[in-house]
């Protein structure tokens, strides 16, 4: 068995010269303090990209180097593996501080030596962190002309938690351009958004390289779409004569990635903005159809709907004649009858109600969550009742409240009955045998939904049958969850 990382990576190589999808070098499967499992990469991705605070203190890392250049590497390499030893200690946030100390102290530093520690410190340790930190005094070094040091570094590039750091290293290089395509190439999670935020478009092999494959990553293209809109100058491409349908559906997901922009800068924050939306619905008018296609021009409409700018207005009437176009509305229409997207359909503003309704009776797993796409009125809402009533086990799952977060296949049914109770939030009163076999569920997100629910429709001068107000005053008594305690205070029943 491999005992440190570079050796592992070693081990683990395919003949593609890619890691597999599931290999991992973190020292545990959580993030420290938020608890959960997340892929290679993700913190520093996060601390980059959503602005993690981190107030990690670089004195440690000062003393490895000063004890490095000193040739004392044992007490180097114990001081680093100290300070490195929980996972809340991470290295990227520290980089900046550690190289401007080095800079300004380079005349006390011994070079040599402390080439010499990060060298074996990159070959023997099992520390992530400490073979970042090894990674960064490489960077702060002339390994240009190093082919040991190269190659080294391309292997450990492969990984997608170090890719960020083979990154830096590799734009100390003359080639590093060409070496920062190969990791990008051979990543295909954190490392190659790290790639294409860090690679210069300087060629058309570059260039058509991030319009290909740019936004394609295991992440979300919406971390690199601006990065690779800007680089390939996206609004010019739409432009080409020679811009064909392959080309179109290649352009999509960049599109898409825009569109996205939640917590990341995305398509309101660029200059060309409008020349860019111009391009794509221009290029929309007589392209192929598919699905996908027609996800983003729907996106896009939400998107002008929401946004008003230099030319928004023009740009919704073009596009609302393409969704209006008969080809569209036929494309529509026969995923409809396929049964193959609803929600596209709707979204259409084709009427759908009766093939949902069928859709749920006859496959009520896969499509009890179209639930939400369905009109509110009585009669839908009856025979939605008649379904779940029909395909859920209501009185076995009024079982009693317990401290469950449901977590498993086997809790299936009582996330399908809260995305029921969830929806009838604007619809007081309908049915109110939901209410109380959510309120009586050992589910605590169940319970949580009903009193949610229960909150909305008393603010509507909902007045609760009998048998809601039992339910609420027996939840009251039973109740496990202090959350949920809480949220019954609300509730004046």
């Amino acid at each position: 068995m491999s005992n440190s990382i570079y050796e592992s990576i070693c081990d683990n190589l395919r003949p593609d010269d890619t890691l597999p999808e599931d290999f991992r070098i973190s020292r545990d499967t959580s993030s420290g303090k938020l608890g959960i499992r997340l892929v290679e990469g993700a913190l520093d991705g996060m601390y980059l990209y959503h602005d993690m605070k981190d107030d990690s203190d670089e004195e440690t890392l000062i003393d490895v180097i000063n004890e490095a250049s000193q040739h004392d590497f044992e007490s180097a390499e114990y001081d680093l593996d100290s300070f490195f030893s929980t996972p809340e200690v991470r290295m990227l946030p520290l980089v900046d501080k550690l190289e401007k100390w080095v800079n300004d102290n380079a005349g006390n530093i011994d070079a040599e030596a402390v080439f010499q520690f990060a060298a074996n410190i990159i070959i023997k340790t099992n520390n992530p962190e400490a073979l970042k930190f090894a990674l960064v005094l490489f960077e702060m070094m002339d390994t240009d002309d190093n082919e040991a040091v190269k190659n080294v570094v391309k292997t450990l590039s492969r990984s997608e938690e170090l890719t960020l750091f083979a990154i830096m290293v590799a734009e100390t290089w003359k080639d590093g351009n060409e070496a920062i395509l190969d990791f990008a190439k051979h990543t295909k999670g954190w490392g190659r958004i790290h790639c294409v935020e860090h690679i210069d478009a300087v060629s058309g092999k570059i260039k058509d390289w991030l319009f290909r494959e740019g936004v394609r990553n295991n992440v979300g293209a919406a971390y690199s779409a601006r990065t690779v809109a800007e680089k390939i100058n996206l609004g010019k491409v739409f432009l080409n004569p020679a811009f064909n349908d392959d080309d179109y559906l290649l352009a999509r997901p960049i599109i898409e990635g825009l569109l996205d922009e939640g917590t990341l800068q995305g398509i309101s924050s660029m200059s060309d903005r409008t020349e860019i939306l111009s391009g794509y619905i221009t290029q929309s008018e007589h392209r192929v159809k598919t699905t996908e296609a027609l996800s983003t021009l729907l996106d896009l409409r939400d998107y002008l709907n929401r946004n008003i700018f230099n030319e928004s207005g023009k740009l919704g009437e073009k596009l609302e004649n393409i969704l209006n176009s008969k080809e569209l509305k036929d494309f529509a229409s026969r995923l409809l009858t396929e049964n193959k997207d609803f929600r596209l359909a709707k979204r259409m503003d084709i009427d759908c109600t009766k093939e949902v309704l069928a859709a749920m009776e006859e496959d009520f797993s896969a499509n009890a969550s179209l639930v939400d796409i369905l009109p509110k009125n009585s009669e839908t809402l009856s025979k939605v009742f008649s379904i779940f009533r029909k395909k859920l086990p209501l009185d076995m799952m009024a079982s009693g409240p317990k401290d469950n977060l449901g977590a498993g296949e086997e809790y299936r049914p009582y996330h399908q009955l809260s995305f029921l109770v969830q929806n009838l939030s604007d619809s007081a009163g309908e049915g109110e045998d939901f209410i109380i076999a959510s309120l009586n569920s050992p589910v605590n997100g169940t319970r949580q939904m009903a009193l949610s629910v229960l909150e909305e429709w008393l603010k509507d001068d909902y007045v609760p049958s009998n048998a809601v107000k039992y339910a609420v005053w027996h939840l009251k008594e039973a109740e496990p969850s202090e959350d949920i305690k809480a949220l019954l205070e609300k509730i004046d029943i």
